[in-house]
């Protein structure tokens, strides 16, 4: 039963690990590129903590930020 709960764990882990990095991956795609990159991944986070926080809040745009710096942060500590 050990093994089992370590290998979920580490398929999980794994799948967060390229989550993580597909997303950082798309808001330097659109710091980068701009509207051009077809989507907005900056938006969309920020319409998430939204969801939490408010609409309207003014905080929503500094929690979003610090968001998408501990995703970009904790990829390069990886490397």
């Amino acid at each position: 039963m050990e093994k089992v709960v370590t290998t979920i764990k580490a398929s999980i882990g794994g799948l967060f690990t390229v989550l993580t990095s597909i997303v950082g991956l798309l808001v330097l795609a659109q710091v980068v590129f701009g509207e051009g990159a077809g989507m907005d991944v900056i938006g969309n986070l920020q319409n998430i903590v939204n969801g939490f926080v408010g609409e309207g809040a003014s905080l929503a745009g500094l929690i979003t930020l610090l968001l998408i710096v501990g995703l970009l942060q904790k990829q390069s500590e990886k490397k």
